[in-house]
């Protein structure tokens, strides 16, 4: 997950970059930390992130729809093309689609968890089974594939 401080998140909404443009400017930029914690139960595997507040994160594409929950915090998402940026609020559950990433802006420390049913515990293997590396996924160019980020910014 890319984080970077909002004020650089700003100015790169303010241009109307996309979201292929703003991940090579994240990984250009320095990154702020959010723990991620790992739990395992039977047939579950559960991603727990904290970012703090005043930033925003580009998450990575997953294969297959997410059951997501925030336990604590706020924040406006974007969760593909087919859904209008939502602004949310915890403790709240979603479901996010198969193949694209998120991209969020926490306006409040927020902790937030992504479920993924897998017997699996070696943490490589379930990213080769739930996650589409960059270089697997090509946008075939429609506009509405990418995000323009200046939508993004109306609702921030």
């Amino acid at each position: 997950m890319k984080i970077i401080p909002v004020k650089e998140a700003m100015e790169l909404f303010s241009r109307g970059i996309y979201l292929p443009e703003l991940e090579d400017h994240c990984r250009e930029m320095e990154q702020v930390p959010c723990p991620v914690l790992h739990e395992f139960a039977d047939g579950i595997y559960s991603r727990i992130t904290t970012m703090p507040k005043g930033t925003f994160a580009i998450g990575k594409r997953h294969r297959y729809r997410t059951y997501n929950i925030l336990l604590e915090g706020e924040i406006a998402v974007y969760m593909g093309p087919k859904e209008p940026i939502k602004m949310l609020r915890a403790p709240c559950t979603f479901v996010s689609d198969a193949l694209v990433k998120k991209v969020a802006y926490f306006y409040k420390d927020t902790t937030w968890v992504n479920i993924h049913p897998t017997e699996e515990t070696n943490l490589d293997a379930i990213e080769n089974q739930f996650i589409i590396p960059d270089s697997e996924f090509a946008l075939d160019g429609k506009p509405g594939d990418a995000l323009k980020l200046s939508k993004l910014q109306e609702k921030i």
